[in-house]
């Protein structure tokens, strides 16, 4: 009889605070992808971190506030063919936005994410456009998996795309263009 009450005691303490989580905090690492940009770039390094706050539960989804912040770190720019790098840029992307996350209590949970804000590049490299940094705007599109491990911690898997302004790595290449990153990590919850 002891042993059942001792039980129920163990399973509130670890339960009830997981009912009570409402904010997340996520580092992921992974691969920076440019697409369909004007010039010739390479892929590089990402690391992002994400912080989420839980404004809306129902059984099977919950809607949060996101604030991801993403870096990227010496893409080359490359000239036509990709024979000679004219330098390197990195990026810094910030889009606060809503992620929508389907079956939040099971141990899978996909999520879908919109937001907007503000890109920077920085250059280096003598054959660049002479600013050293830019700023545009930028939309991101992003989904991803969660796995839960432990009741305060998961694993997640993200795709996200950021559609920004040009970086304007050299004069005349001034389209928007699409930087994709993939990336995986942990999160916290609490």
């Amino acid at each position: 009889m002891l042993k059942n009450y001792l039980f129920a005691i163990a399973l509130l303490l670890f339960a009830a605070p997981a009912f009570a989580q409402s904010n997340d905090l996520a580092v992921t690492l992974g691969g920076y992808f440019p697409i369909n940009s004007q010039i010739p770039v390479g892929n590089s390094f990402a690391i992002q971190g994400n912080f989420g706050h839980r404004i809306l539960h129902v059984p099977l989804a919950s809607l949060f506030i996101e604030v991801p912040v993403a870096g990227t770190f010496n893409s080359d720019v490359f000239t036509t063919g990709h024979l000679l790098s004219l330098g390197t840029y990195s990026a810094v992307f910030v889009t606060p936005g809503v992620r929508l996350k389907l079956a939040p209590g099971s141990p899978l949970s996909p999520y879908l994410a919109i937001g907007g804000g503000l890109a920077h590049f920085s250059k280096s490299g003598n054959s660049l456009a002479n600013s050293s940094s830019t700023n545009a705007g930028t939309f991101d599109f992003a989904g991803g998996l969660e796995m839960k491990i432990f009741p305060y911690l998961s694993l997640r898997g993200e795709v996200r795309d950021y559609y920004s302004g040009s970086p304007n790595l050299l004069p005349g290449a001034d389209a928007r263009q699409n930087q994709l990153l993939a990336t995986g990590g942990i999160v916290l919850r609490f």
